[in-house]
């Protein structure tokens, strides 16, 4: 699924913004991931969307899947070029209140050589 970064953000937002309105702020883990694939089928039923993730399926696409150009910094350093850390493969991802999630600030751009 080709995304630009906008829309990555966008569906991002979309999809954890229903997942608080159905399941609550701190909805378990487990149920996070189950609603995230069903989200993305019912969606985009004929697409494969890299953990079913909006923002891994840009990185994967633009960056060959480096975390670091993440759109979204899930580190609380303040210095962007620090590993990603939180993430969806960390418990962060599986234990923080979506609000939360949703309230992270954006990666900022920057030029490449």
């Amino acid at each position: 699924m080709e995304l630009t970064r906008e829309r990555a953000l966008e569906l991002h937002r979309q999809m954890w913004s229903d997942m608080q309105k159905e399941l609550g702020n701190y909805a378990v883990g487990g149920d996070r991931v189950l609603y995230k694939s069903e989200w993305c089928q019912k969606h985009f039923p004929n697409e494969r969307i890299a953990n079913d993730c909006f923002l891994c399926e840009y990185t994967y696409n633009n960056y060959i899947s480096n975390c670091n150009k993440c759109p979204i910094r899930w580190t609380t350093e303040d210095n962007d070029d620090a590993v990603t850390t939180y993430c969806c493969y960390d418990n962060y991802y599986y234990n923080t209140p979506i609000s939360e999630l949703l309230a992270l600030p954006e990666r900022e751009l920057r030029k490449e050589n």
